[in-house]
């Protein structure tokens, strides 16, 4: 692997490291209020299948199991999918595959790797994909090749759910990543009609970023549909 490649690649081990510390305080035991307020706009009929990119151990797969959906998530981390099985008392198969392990049980089919190597797989049956924390979670180089592999792999038909964070970058480190409009825009733009659904003021409505010392904190939320889609 070249170096350029290897940089490109998911922010492996400070992430298992995260893991093993339990040091997750982007996870949250809720239900993600915008998917509830929002999926709905993807008229995504009971059956089809979303991709979660870097899924952890997010309950969103479990409500999204609950409304009759397939899932696919994505995770660098055995112990997140561990754990994701074991709190929600499923006893899934476990299948070492040439560049992924796949963890079975029910609707849900959660692939432990690198979410680049998704390249190598075929991606023809993702209806959709729900994004809420992976572009965030990523540089902006990374953010780049992630942007290029989503849109080359899905079909063409598949919208996407996609949540950010916006804030002065020079005032906190990421990850979580500030990701500007702008910057969405420039991702997904040349694939997808990019609709800004809400924006939300974090420091006015919530606690969760009141001690980071930002001056600013928006969360937005955006729905992805593949240019020509009637709906």
């Amino acid at each position: 692997m070249s170096k350029s490649t290897t940089e490109l690649r998911a922010p492996n081990e400070n992430w298992l490291q995260r893991w093993k510390d339990n040091n997750i305080g982007w996870h949250h035991v809720e239900f993600n209020q915008h998917l509830l307020n929002y999926w709905h706009t993807l008229y995504l009929p009971a059956g089809s299948l979303v991709l979660a990119p870097l899924c952890g151990k997010s309950r969103d797969m479990f409500w999204l199991a609950e409304q009759g959906y397939r899932i696919r998530g994505i995770e660098l981390s055995q112990l997140a999918i561990s754990q994701f099985f074991d709190e929600h008392h499923l006893q899934p198969s476990v299948e070492a595959s040439a560049y992924f392990e796949r963890w079975r049980q029910g609707p849900f089919e959660l692939l432990c790797g690198d979410i680049f190597d998704l390249a190598q797989l075929d991606n023809s049956d993702i209806d959709a994909v729900y994004d809420r924390a992976s572009l965030i979670a990523l540089n902006p180089q990374q953010r780049q090749q992630f942007a290029s592999l989503i849109t080359e792999l899905i079909p063409s038909h598949a919208k996407m759910l996609l949540v950010t964070l916006e804030y002065p970058q020079d005032e906190m480190n990421g990850p979580p990543y500030s990701v500007a409009e702008a910057e969405v825009r420039e991702l997904f733009g040349q694939h997808f009609t990019v609709n800004l659904l809400h924006s939300l003021d974090l420091l006015r409505n919530t606690d969760r970023y009141q001690h980071h010392g930002v001056s600013r904190m928006e969360e937005k939320i955006y729905l992805l549909k593949p240019d020509g889609n009637p709906k």
